[in-house]
């Protein structure tokens, strides 16, 4: 009977640090690198042995193997649709930062992103540091192990779930990322719309100026100005859609 009562305690830690490792896996703010690894696997398993601790302490153990795979691959999947839900708080930024690049002229300019080791624009990467530290000042990153809390509360460990409304969610913050990537490099297009504007107006006005000397020294200074102009007065809008996605990721696991 001791032996039973201990699978069940086993069992139960196990399916949480999965889930809580999943989670951990996706989320860019804890490193995705090999030199991680260890770093990620102890946070992982001392998460899921603290939400174990405050939640179900018991499962029971299927009787076939197999059963206990699919128990697990459902952890997995909600560890991972969190994850893959609170990444949006800053993949929009990598995507802002790809279109600002582009207009800048930027887009060759590329370096490897230390946090997931693939190469990126270097506004990109700016704009995703910028993202890290100002969830990590307003303590967002305690938000999202709030979330993950709550999961273990609509979907206990060890129990079925509808997938349908996960998917439905997760879809819903990918399509609004992209336009909060516009929203965000709008800015900064916008006046780049205006110096293309009047380079070509001063190119028709005086002929003789070869605009190709300065045109492009001139656009990449003014992005740049407003870029570091946006970083400050763009805060506030930065946090609004933090906390939107956090909204949105409690609304996908609602208790």
């Amino acid at each position: 009977m001791n032996l039973l009562l201990a699978e069940d305690y086993v069992t139960s830690l196990f399916l949480h640090v999965l889930r809580t490792g999943a989670f951990v896996a996706v989320l860019p703010l804890f490193g995705q690198q090999r030199d991680s690894f260890m770093l990620r696997l102890v946070l992982a398993t001392a998460l899921g042995a603290v939400f174990w601790w405050v939640g179900d302490q018991q499962v029971a153990t299927p009787d076939h193997l197999l059963s206990l795979g699919v128990m697990g691959v459902r952890e997995v999947f909600v560890g991972f649709a969190l994850g893959f839900a609170l990444s949006t708080m800053t993949s929009f930024l990598v995507s802002a930062g790809e279109v600002i690049s582009s207009e800048m002229g930027f887009s060759l300019a590329r370096a490897i992103n230390p946090e997931t080791g693939i190469d990126a624009t270097v506004v990109s990467q700016l704009l995703q540091v910028l993202g890290f530290l100002l969830i990590l000042q307003l303590d967002l990153h305690h938000e999202a192990l709030r979330v993950l809390e709550q999961t273990f509360r609509s979907c206990p460990v060890g129990e079925e779930f509808a997938i349908a409304p996960i998917c439905d969610g997760i879809f819903s913050l990918i399509g609004g990322s992209v336009q909060l990537a516009v929203q965000y490099s709008f800015p900064v297009l916008g006046t780049m719309l205006l110096v293309s504007v009047g380079m070509v107006l001063l190119g028709r006005a005086v002929p003789a100026i070869n605009l190709m000397e300065f045109a492009f020294a001139l656009r990449v200074l003014l992005a740049l100005g407003g870029l570091a102009l946006f970083l400050g007065e763009g805060a506030p809008f930065l946090v609004g859609v933090f906390e939107h996605v956090l909204e949105q990721a409690r609304s996908i696991f609602p208790y």
